[in-house]
């Protein structure tokens, strides 16, 4: 077989550019309406996703404001998380059980804080409660157990009174919004080191969430 013959052998099995070009932008076509109904797929879930979880996004970045505002970038002692300000005891404590009193300006601060969170109608209308907490480390001895409750009960409340004495027109507007509690916890998973304010919402932000999900309900 000469070459001219074996070029017309090889022309058979290969199609003309014009064809070619055509199933490229066929195909081209149909990607990008694949890609598009995805698209669409993802943001009709995005959306409802995002109104649920807006509300509370813009109320912990506005706790968050307030608290970078007032203790800076103290984010080894103090910070927020899933809705509670968690403060490192060694922060407040000289000992197990008694507040350092060479660190008031630390009590000042946190007195200010909730005095900013508070006096914001936006988020005073979203809080219902601030339970302040440490944990309780829980055994199989019940007669330990009523005494450590005794004894972290009271080192707790003694972290808020500290704060209500630095800070007392805290106390005088909105003391109805503090309590204080020990929480139970596995002994062997050992104690933790932070006092933690637990800022209890009101249904205010549940509500939220409903009135952006209507009008995904149709």
């Amino acid at each position: 077989m000469t070459s001219f013959e074996m070029k017309n052998y090889i022309r058979k099995f290969i199609m003309p550019p014009g064809p070619i070009l055509s199933m490229t932008l066929i195909g081209l076509l149909l990607l990008s309406a694949l890609l598009y109904y995805r698209a669409i797929k993802i943001q009709r879930f995005l959306e409802p996703a995002l109104a649920v979880s807006e509300p509370r996004i813009k109320f912990n970045q506005e706790i968050n404001n307030l608290l970078m505002k007032e203790f800076g970038t103290a984010g080894k002692w103090i910070k927020f998380r899933r809705g509670s300000v968690l403060i490192d005891q060694s922060f407040l404590f000289a000992t197990a059980h008694q507040l350092d009193g060479s660190q008031p300006l630390i009590l000042k601060k946190l007195g200010r804080f909730f005095l900013s969170v508070l006096g914001d109608k936006y988020l005073r209308e979203r809080i219902s409660l601030i339970l302040v907490s440490t944990n309780l480390p829980f055994t199989a001895d019940t007669k330990l157990n009523k005494q450590l409750r005794f004894q972290v009960g009271q080192r707790t409340a003694m972290v808020l009174n500290s704060v209500y004495a630095v800070e007392p027109e805290l106390e005088r507007k909105f003391g109805k919004y503090f309590a204080v509690t020990a929480i139970p916890v596995n002994a062997s998973g050992g104690e933790t080191n932070s006092i933690e304010f637990r800022l209890i919402p009101t249904e205010r932000l549940h509500v939220e969430v409903l009135e952006r999900l209507e009008k995904y309900s149709y």
